[in-house]
């Protein structure tokens, strides 16, 4: 996951009247369903927003079959205490909108991997308490998902090297916790979702290995240089937030570091 702003979505023309007369209808009692053509329209862009990745898990796959998520579900909302007919007032606000694979936005199975997950209506609460359930502002909720568009949130995700499973950065138990329920919910742990991820993960630490080899030989031999730049080149590929999982290599490779590598700091800082 890597931090997304979806501020700099670009509306189509109308896109705000349009979005303000189904949220009058949704007031008046219709079904926010009913409307979906409006955050429909926006699909593609924000699938822009990301180089076509799922905002949770950074798998890219055809558009076709990614859906625009309600961060806060439209319809009802099954980690409520009390019955909650879903965050309805906020089912046209861009603000709500995430980008999302089948995999993680819908309720499912992984016969392989005996796992289950996916988003669905699913939005639990660090302190249910606060939990809003009338139209209004939600600031003062605290959701234990990580949220792309939360500027720091992704860090709290990373992977396992020698098995590509997604795991908590954390140690700090609300930090772990919101990490371990985002798996789940998300769908994080699906398998082949894992070995997409643990693919990318050999790669770069197969790269990493080369690096710091050629790093060290450039001490004694100017020569190496060259080589090394075209391992450091694609090391910074993989940590490019238009490729693939790379929130957790970004991850990797900053376990990586060491008195010795100076040059890993810098590929994470550029």
């Amino acid at each position: 996951m890597r931090y997304i702003d979806s501020t700099r979505l670009r509306l189509p023309d109308g896109w705000l009247e349009r979005a303000a007369a189904a949220k009058i209808a949704v007031e008046n009692g219709a079904n926010p369903a009913d409307y979906d053509r409006i955050w429909r329209e926006l699909n593609d862009r924000l699938a822009n927003l990301f180089n076509d990745k799922c905002w949770y898990c950074e798998v890219s796959v055809p558009r076709s079959d990614n859906a625009v998520d309600h961060f806060r579900p439209k319809g009802r909302v099954r980690d409520a205490e009390n019955e909650h007919r879903g965050y309805r007032w906020l089912a046209f606000e861009q603000s709500n909108f995430r980008y999302a694979c089948t995999f993680c936005n819908s309720r499912r199975k992984d016969i392989e991997g005996d796992t289950a997950g996916g988003k669905a209506d699913r939005f639990p609460l660090l302190d249910e308490a606060r939990r809003v359930y009338e139209p209004g502002a939600v600031t003062g909720e605290r959701p234990i998902l990580v949220d792309p568009c939360e500027v720091g949130d992704w860090r709290l995700l990373g992977c396992r090297k020698e098995n590509g499973k997604p795991c908590a950065t954390s140690d700090i138990p609300e930090q772990r916790q919101r990490a371990d329920i985002s798996i789940e919910i998300y769908h994080l742990h699906h398998e082949p979702t894992c070995k997409l991820r643990h693919s990318e993960a050999v790669k770069l630490l197969g790269d990493i290995e080369e690096a710091k080899a050629l790093f060290i030989a450039t001490q004694s031999d100017a020569l190496q240089e060259p080589a090394f730049k075209r391992v450091a080149a694609r090391i910074l590929k993989s940590i490019h937030v238009d490729s693939a999982f790379s929130g957790e290599m970004r991850f990797l490779l900053s376990g990586e570091r060491d008195m010795a590598h100076s040059w890993i700091q810098t590929l994470l800082e550029t």
